[in-house]
């Protein structure tokens, strides 16, 4: 693995901290409920990682997709590994079916663009998968509104909630803020405000 670097985190916040942002300021995604994970593409090939650097196994339906992709060599992504089935039954059958989705760059053509600005490095990003496979993509980023973040909610709980399970394939909403770098570090993964995120759970 030639490139690494421990990618930073969302912070969690709570809604009472929502009056007090600029909204204008951030967008929105929304954020699912699986694995962060890490593709690394180098000459020999590319793997998943988690961001603690432990090595993920490969969806069999994922490999041929990202193949198709035809990533350069240097390109590292960040995103998520996930399944609207059991959350990581993959780990244990990888013939079940998920989605890869990406909202990030680390590195293109083998140099670090964590410090490009957050559209920056979105251009980056969709310059790279294009319009993406079945089950590989893009997050969609949306304008942030209290209005956006209940629908997200609701869609979040009547998931879980229909599925009889505390997985689903949304649970929150992630809140970037706008023109940011990246804040990754080279000894562990740290949480920073320019990314902060909302995780709902179900009710009893």
């Amino acid at each position: 693995m030639g490139f690494w670097i421990f990618p930073f985190k969302p912070m969690k916040i709570n809604d009472s901290l929502l009056g007090s942002l600029k909204l204008e300021d951030y967008v929105l995604e929304k954020k699912y409920d699986g694995y962060r994970a890490l593709l690394i593409v180098e000459e020999a090939g590319f793997k998943l990682f988690t961001r603690q650097k432990v090595e993920l196994p490969i969806p069999n339906n994922l490999r041929p997709q990202i193949e198709s992709l035809r990533l350069p060599p240097g390109t590292v992504l960040d995103g998520e590994l996930w399944t609207p089935s059991s959350r990581g039954s993959w780990t244990h059958d990888r013939n079940v079916v998920c989605s890869l989705t990406f909202w990030d760059v680390i590195a293109f053509n083998g140099k670090s663009v964590g410090s490009n600005t957050l559209e920056e490095r979105r251009a980056i990003l969709e310059n790279l998968l294009g319009a993406g496979t079945e089950n590989v993509g893009m997050v969609i980023q949306e304008p942030v509104t209290k209005e956006r973040i209940e629908e997200i909610r609701k869609e979040a709980m009547e998931h879980r909630v229909a599925s009889q399970s505390r997985s689903g394939f949304v649970h929150g909403v992630v809140l970037k803020r706008k023109g940011s770098p990246r804040r990754d570090n080279p000894n562990r993964s740290v949480e920073h405000a320019d990314w902060m995120k909302l995780v709902y759970w179900a009710q009893n």
